[in-house]
């Protein structure tokens, strides 16, 4: 098992275990006002250098620009009522002791519940940012995946059985 230590400015240490298939980091960081659990994959460990940290640190530094897309997928994904952003409006709705208010609340209350970048998967139309999120821990989970080439896409509701 091969380790990999270099420093984030964001992040602090990173250290990457792993080894030919691939290495991970795993720590809690703040975006955007919350604490969440994030997960950095590597498949190609001799690849990432201080030069790709750079680049996750200055992704992470401009965290409110990947923040307000996912924000905006969201919004746009409310207009479908067969989304899945769409059917945990409904959930939340249900949930609400009060009178359930208008959209802006719900999306004020969604926030991400963990961070995965998958910095060099291969293939074009891959995932590089997968964050799930939710307005309570026993709630539904939205998925948005942020994919080369694409932009966000958010996984389909899960079928109820």
């Amino acid at each position: 098992m091969d380790r990999i230590v270099m420093e984030s400015r964001v992040l602090g240490p990173v250290n990457l275990v792993g080894g030919m298939g691939g290495t991970t980091f795993e720590t809690t960081t703040e975006l955007s006002g919350v604490t969440v659990p994030f997960r950095l994959e590597v498949d190609e460990p001799a690849r990432f250098d201080e030069r790709q940290l750079a680049q996750l640190d200055a992704i992470l530094l401009g965290w409110e620009r990947i923040e307000m897309m996912a924000r905006d997928a969201l919004a746009t994904a409310l207009e479908d009522p067969d989304s899945a952003p769409s059917a945990l409006l409904k959930e939340w709705e249900e949930d609400s002791v009060e009178a359930p208010s208008d959209t802006r609340d719900f999306l004020s209350e969604l926030k991400p519940e963990s961070v995965t970048v998958l910095w060099d998967a291969p293939g074009i139309h891959q995932d590089r940012i997968v964050m799930p999120y939710t307005y309570s821990l026993s709630a539904d989970r939205v998925v948005l995946r942020f994919r080369e080439q694409v932009g966000v896409e958010i996984d389909p509701p899960r079928r109820k059985a």
